[in-house]
């Protein structure tokens, strides 16, 4: 009997091994998970439910921000930027991944993701104001349809909306185009081979056969796009003008302007809600690839 008590505990303790190696393993990142997000977004949440004394909790600020058109409207300005990017960057990254995956030669498929990944490793500013200068009346494409139509030629482009989609789109277009090619190379080729031999087109295999087993890989680019995009204050601010801002520019307003904390920190309240409903179709992709397993 003292036999079999010493192997039960002997199992015990080796079952139990792995678990605290584990935690081991993660306790680092989990501190720093929580000290660097996980804190900073409680202390935020709970100073949007303060006055602008700091004093008790009220739902004051969420009732000024709903009940204001000019709030309301920087939101649904903020998604429908982000929206928008997110269906430009989607129609030109399928193509292009459809390119590296099956019509580019493997060495220039190498060339095309550097070429493709290289412009952001520099600032997403950076790039932003770089496109104001190329897209402005007195940039390189007026100056060029100057000298080619021998008149003056002002685009109108910059400091407006359309400007604004363009320049969040860019970045899309890396994302959406690297997540779509991942899941691309993992398809069988067989398949395509089987839709050739029963004499369908190259249209039909990507209608039914590529683009049903790419969407994960597109759900979760464009998904990781919208949640950038919403957020962002460089592109709308120098490529959009602000003259009709979004919800990032109204915050950093109320900051400079009125020193409101509990106001600004209620904008970033709201937009983290915005984010963590717009990251709920990457549950539906974990559980497709679940089913897949």
């Amino acid at each position: 009997m003292v036999g079999i008590g010493e192997t039960v505990r002997e199992s015990s303790a080796r079952r139990r091994a792995p678990v605290a190696n584990l935690w081991h393993g993660i306790l680092p990142a989990v501190i720093l998970m929580a000290g660097f997000f996980v804190v900073p977004i409680g202390y935020t949440v709970g100073l949007s439910f303060t006055g602008a004394d700091h004093g008790g909790l009220t739902l004051s600020n969420y009732v000024t921000f709903f009940t204001n058109d000019r709030f309301t409207d920087a939101l649904v300005r903020s998604v429908l930027l982000a929206s928008a990017a997110v269906v430009l960057a989607s129609v030109i990254a399928y193509p292009l991944a459809w390119f590296l995956t099956y019509a580019a030669h493997p060495r220039r498929r190498l060339l095309l993701l550097f070429l493709l990944i290289a412009p952001f490793w520099t600032s997403f500013t950076i790039r932003a104001f770089s496109w104001q200068l190329v897209l402005s009346d007195s940039g390189v494409i007026a100056f060029a349809l100057t000298k080619v139509l021998g008149q003056p030629v002002a685009l109108g482009f910059l400091y407006t909306m359309s400007a604004s989609v363009f320049g969040l789109a860019l970045f899309g277009i890396m994302l959406i185009t690297l997540t779509i090619f991942s899941v691309m190379v993992t398809i069988d080729p067989r398949l395509l081979e089987a839709n050739r031999d029963l004499g369908g087109s190259e249209w039909r295999g990507f209608l039914e056969i590529v683009l049903p087993l790419s969407l994960p890989g597109w759900i979760i680019g464009a998904v990781l796009t919208f949640i950038i995009c919403v957020g962002d204050y460089a592109v709308p601010t120098l490529l959009g003008g602000g003259f009709k801002p979004v919800l990032a520019q109204l915050m950093l307003s109320t900051l400079k302007g009125t020193y409101d904390l509990p106001m600004a920190a209620t904008f970033a309240a709201v937009l983290m809600g915005v984010v963590l409903v717009s990251a709920m179709p990457l549950a539906l992709v974990r559980r497709q690839v679940r089913l897949q397993v």
